[in-house]
């Protein structure tokens, strides 16, 4: 929970004014209901009806700018006073979000009229701050503003030339700056790699020998990954059928354990083959499996 700072204000003259002026509409108001009406039930939601009346009409005429300002403050004020005023604003969801900066973009002070507090503005401003994916701003009156807060989740770094990002897997930038605690993350390069990367992601949980290696992942031509492990290995993947691809080098892992093998390229680009070479020379292809011996 983040607690408005509250603070004392001194009634200047043109306050004592504007209260009394509230005041002086809503008591003549109250006055003609009770005659009209004498039962109190129906004479309060008769009341009720008239006030919500004059206060739309106070909100939305097209009267003098002054007159208009005049009133709606004199109403805002005498709210405040009968008590709907800001006294906390409660977070929820909030884990990466400096409590400061949210706070500083909400521009509530403690004692404001809760009934004046734009909340679609409000809410527009939190969503601009990094890591806010979505948030809802929510008055529970009679003095409490309520934030629940959706924040972006760290998927990968994004590599674009000399710049790199964070990202989450709709591949919208979060941040540009303080990138240490996440340099366990992936990191993706080429055009159209932020996009894609989800896809890639679910299909290596199929995977997991390949996917707890992973450091990096390369999108290119805007057809296919190129795959770098942890070891400075490499797995070249196919542009189509990369599930098929990926089936067969797990075949030839679970027999020859290819992929604990150090600073080797794996090509899985042709479909009846599986290329080995190490990084930087000449491809060749992987030896035949041994043919098993039948038992007599």
């Amino acid at each position: 929970m983040s607690k408005v700072k509250s603070f004392m204000t001194k009634r200047t003259p043109k306050a004592r004014l504007m209260r009394a002026a509230s005041f002086m509409l809503i008591s003549p108001v109250t006055k003609l209901v009770a005659r009209l009406f004498p039962n109190w039930r129906l004479g309060t939601a008769s009341l009720i009806g008239i006030l919500v009346l004059v206060l739309v009409g106070i909100f939305t005429t097209e009267l003098t700018r002054p007159t208009a300002d005049y009133l709606r403050n004199g109403f805002f004020e005498a709210s405040a006073k009968a008590g709907l005023h800001v006294m906390d604003i409660t977070v929820e969801g909030r884990r990466r979000t400096q409590r400061e900066d949210l706070l500083a973009v909400t521009q509530i002070d403690a004692g404001m009229p809760i009934l004046q507090v734009d909340l679609d503005a409000m809410q527009t401003r939190i969503k601009k701050l990094p890591w806010v994916h979505n948030v809802t701003v929510v008055r529970r009156l009679p003095d409490i503003i309520h934030l629940q807060v959706r924040e972006h989740e760290p998927f990968a770094l994004y590599e674009e030339g000399r710049k790199i990002a964070l990202i989450d897997k709709n591949g919208d930038v979060i941040i540009r700056n303080h990138l240490q605690t996440f340099e366990h993350l992936p990191v993706l390069s080429g055009s159209g790699a932020p996009i894609r990367a989800q896809a890639l992601m679910d299909m290596l949980q199929d995977y997991p020998v390949i996917r707890n290696r992973l450091v990096a992942a390369e999108w290119i031509g805007g057809r296919r990954w190129s795959l770098t492990l942890d070891h400075g290995g490499a797995v070249h993947l196919p542009a189509k059928n990369v599930k098929n691809a990926l089936s067969r080098l797990m075949d030839l892992e679970r027999e020859r354990r290819i992929l604990a093998v150090e600073n080797q390229s794996i090509d899985l680009r042709l479909p009846d083959r599986i290329l080995l070479r190490p990084m930087g020379e000449t491809s060749r292809a992987a030896p035949p499996r041994p043919k098993r011996e039948k038992r007599s």
